[in-house]
């Protein structure tokens, strides 16, 4: 649906038409426009706010006035005023990231007068002559109205905040000519506006082969070729790629996207990466080739999107920093002035970055688009024009699968092209993928058929093509497969192949397993480093950095030689080389990426004979028991609670001995997931496979009703539109809270972290954990006054929030200790410190099964 320019400007300029009204006037009485509506009111008058009432007029008294912009509909179908027309003016009228709800009561004369209609009315014809007196072409199908709907409701939302910048925008004097004010004040002003909030547009570069923006890549892999060569379809485009570890699956995505953006099918990229420490790792690549997307002479922004990136050290954003709203705020958000609103939403990284060129963060930034979160409509408005790249696409669980689906279809939609990556696909998941995308296309299902390995999948409207693709030379390789029985017999090979020099990693599936391991390690002379989620964000930035420095492709010889115990944090993403790997059982998709953190790179001779993985596991017996992996591995069954996949899982890569790559990953994958396969699920088991499945079944539910709807476009009744604080993502199976860690200093409460910036000293002592385990932390006695203190400086949502504690810590040798009272109101102690993190008591690690929080 082609929609002039002019038709978009005269829209936007309504956006504000509800403060015709007598209520909204009278909140300055000193302006009261007397002239017009008479002697000033003695008392404010209440009623719906002005975005209802602006929807109120544009629906009722000020319909007719509109037909000659948006005509009824033809042959015979629903005059728009009572139907497609809705979304058009919900998502003018809405304000501050929410859709408007009509008034529940027709307005008063003393909200909405006949003086303030005929106002109104004057504005509104001013506005369609100002702009040409636009037409709105007829749609050809409702859908085209939901996707002006959308693109609407996010343009017309920025182009309020970026408006209502005095700096930007000083006020000016009235003017009897509205032609005059556009062309010689407001788009002069406009233009430099967006020069300034980092919204110019940036030419792409002369696509020049992926050669022009990798220059160290000399021989492109199968993958990469194929991104360079292949012919794309008109109109929006998915690819998926599935190749192993180390392919360059990555630049091969960088590279489609590089050709959208030169043939002017796109105006930017964002990579949605699994986890915070996968999204830093992406952040630092790409800092260097970024700007060989892009002419020579422009200014793209580069911008890093999760909860914690205005933490990484690297990070540095083109789109300036603005300052964010002070003072006292309402209860409302809504009733906020446009100016607060669009201080707060630059100065928020996360948020910017959807608006950037290049934008790299974690997927629940792009995920947001789809809830009825207040933005919904501005993130999916920054994402439309990109090239969406959401990487290790397997690794999302029911919940969070569900959300991306979602995301494909509107990004489709919208006109998006998308770019998906995974080592480790199944079959039946490329096909939703596939489906969901076309879907919002427009477009019929086509079922997949090709089981090739590597194999590259381009999907249109017209029509879905597979693409098989040779492995990259030197990743073909034989990655031997030991079972270990138990932590034991881990800890024997460990030490024995630390004491040669070997760079060791050992990957266990829960926090509390893991700081185990390092302890176990370092009480026999093993000085093991440790990378979990529990650290607070301070250390664990630094543990991060650490261990890319030690393990990552370019570490020194001389420091590599080490053991690495973590968690899933460095299964996905992450550019780790490891002379052994050990690791607890898990899903045949992880344990196969945790091997390819084996012999990654080439480095000459090692300390050990070969890649080989070393799984601790219970043997996979034709008849296991029903606590088969919880008697051995209870945390491990805690995390993963399908016991017949990981039965599945290990039955398929025992019986093998190893894993050959590419030839055994299709294989592997289907074996381990088809749990229709005759004798997939041990009687025994089936119970509890059946639990995990309605498990997977309810969160997708869950998922289904909390996700927007692409025809439902702008609905004020989809959901809360509350802020994205208090909309999660991810489906928490126990409720977290994050803890602010503190220590005392000269009597005065301080953040765990020294920051010359206090809100970011706070930051920097975060930890996140599972309720249960801690509710809160009550300050020690004589303290509470110092605490009270302290928390004055956090924002309203922090000191409000039961899920933000302060938890004051005492010092001890060598770390600290806080007192805290867990879910039940047990009071206890737990001990902190920057080698092991937050530990609890022996007492408090019933299952071991701490979540791993991604952020």
């Amino acid at each position: 649906m082609n929609v002039p320019g002019q038709m978009l400007g005269f829209l936007a300029a309504i956006h504000d038409i509800g403060k015709f009204s007598r209520s909204f006037q009278a909140k300055d009485m000193t302006h009261w426009p007397q002239a017009a509506l008479g002697p000033r009111p003695k008392a404010v008058p209440s009623g719906a706010r002005h975005d209802a009432l602006g929807l109120h007029l544009l629906r009722k008294p000020l319909a007719r006035l509109l037909d000659t912009a948006l005509p009824p509909l033809q042959d015979g179908r629903p005059a728009w005023i009572d139907g497609l027309r809705a979304p058009l003016l919900r998502a003018v009228a809405g304000h501050h990231g929410r859709p408007p709800a009509m008034p529940p009561a027709p307005p008063t004369t003393a909200e909405l007068c006949p003086a303030c209609i005929d106002a109104a009315s004057d504005f509104l014809g001013a506005m369609h002559a100002l702009f040409g007196s636009p037409v709105l072409p007829c749609p050809k199908e409702d859908r085209d109205v939901a996707r002006l709907g959308w693109h609407l409701a996010g343009l017309v939302t920025l182009a309020d905040w970026v408006g209502s910048r005095q700096a930007w925008f000083p006020y000016a004097a009235a003017v009897d000519d509205p032609a005059a004010y556009l062309w010689d004040h407001a788009l002069p002003r406009a233009a430099a506006a967006l020069a300034a909030a980092g919204l110019a547009p940036a030419a792409p570069s002369r696509f020049a082969g992926i050669g022009g923006l990798f220059p160290a890549i000399v021989q492109p892999s199968p993958v990469q070729l194929w991104a360079q060569n292949v012919d794309l379809p008109e109109g929006p485009i998915l690819a998926v790629i599935e190749d192993m570890t180390g392919s360059g699956k990555t630049e091969a995505a960088v590279t489609l996207a590089h050709r959208l953006l030169a043939a002017h099918r796109a105006s930017g990229v964002f990579l949605a990466l699994p986890t915070m420490a996968t999204a830093n790792a992406m952040f630092g690549r790409l800092t260097e080739a970024y700007r060989g997307l892009f002419a020579a002479e422009a200014r793209p922004s580069l911008a890093l999107a999760h909860a914690r990136a205005a933490l990484d050290p690297r990070f540095a954003t083109a789109i300036p920093a603005e300052p964010g709203p002070t003072g006292r705020r309402p209860a409302d958000p809504a009733d906020e002035p446009s100016e607060a609103h669009c201080a707060a939403w630059l100065a928020e990284d996360r948020r910017r970055a959807l608006l950037a060129q290049i934008g790299v963060g974690t997927v629940d930034q792009a995920m947001l688009a789809v809830l009825p979160v207040r933005h919904a409509a501005l993130r999916l408005q920054g994402l439309a024009g990109k090239v969406l790249v959401i990487d290790e696409v397997h690794a999302f669980d029911a919940y969070m699968q569900r959300e991306i689906l979602t995301l494909l279809e509107f990004h489709a939609a919208l006109g998006g092209s998308v770019v998906l990556l995974s080592a480790t696909l199944p079959k039946a998941l490329r096909q939703r993928l596939v489906n969901a995308f076309r879907k919002g296309l427009g477009a019929r299902t086509l079922p997949l058929a090709r089981n090739d390995y590597p194999l590259a999948t381009l999907a249109g409207a017209a029509d879905v093509s597979e693409h098989p693709c040779a492995p990259r030379d030197g990743l073909p390789r034989r990655v031997e497969v030991t079972r270990l029985q138990d932590a034991e017999a881990a800890l024997a090979r460990i030490v024995e192949a630390a004491r040669t020099g070997a760079a060791v990693a050992w990957v266990r599936n829960t926090v509390d397993d893991a700081i185990a391991a390092a302890q176990a390690l370092r009480a026999m002379g093993i000085p093991a480093l440790l990378f979990h989620a529990r650290f607070a964000m301070v250390d664990r930035l630094a543990i991060e950095a650490e261990v890319m420095r030690r393990f990552g492709r370019d570490g020194d010889a001389r420091t590599r030689p080490g053991v690495l115990v973590a968690t899933q944090v460095v299964e996905q993403s992450l550019d780790l080389d490891f002379d052994l790997l050990v690791t607890d059982l898990a899903p045949v998709d992880l344990l196969i990426q945790r091997a390819g953190r084996l012999w990654r790179h080439a480095r000459g001779p090692r300390p050990v004979p070969g890649p080989e993985l070393l799984v601790v596991s219970p043997e996979p017996v034709e008849a296991p028991a029903a606590d088969w992996i919880k008697a051995a591995q209870p945390g491990t069954g805690a995390v993963y609670s399908d016991p017949a996949l990981l039965w599945r899982s290990a039955r398929a890569v025992f019986s093998r001995g190893a894993i050959v790559t590419p030839d055994d990953m299709r294989p592997l994958i289907e074996a381990a997931f088809d749990r229709d396969a005759p004798g997939a699920v041990p009687p025994a088991l089936a119970a509890a496979a059946r639990q995990a499945e309605g498990r997977d079944r309810a969160a997708q539910g869950v998922a289904r009703m909390n996700l927007l709807e692409f025809d439902a476009c702008w609905d004020r009744d989809a959901g809360f539109w509350e802020p994205e604080t208090h909309t999660p993502t991810r489906l928490e199976d126990r409720p977290t809270v994050t803890l602010r860690l503190a220590r005392l200093r000269d009597g005065a409460v301080v953040p765990y972290a020294q920051d010359s910036d206090l809100g970011r000293a706070w930051a920097l002592s975060e930890v996140t954990v599972a309720r249960h385990r801690i509710a809160t932390c009550p300050a020690p006695p004589g303290l509470e006054a110092a605490a009270d203190a302290a928390k004055q400086s956090w924002g309203r949502w922090e000191r409000e929030s039961d899920r933000v504690v302060l938890a004051l810590m005492t010092e001890t040798a060598p770390g600290f200790q806080l007192r805290f009272l867990s879910g039940s109101g047990e009071a206890t102690m737990a001990d902190y410190d920057t080698s092991a993190g937050l530990r609890w008591p022996s007492s408090a690690t019933s299952d071991g099964a701490t979540p791993i929080t991604s952020g």
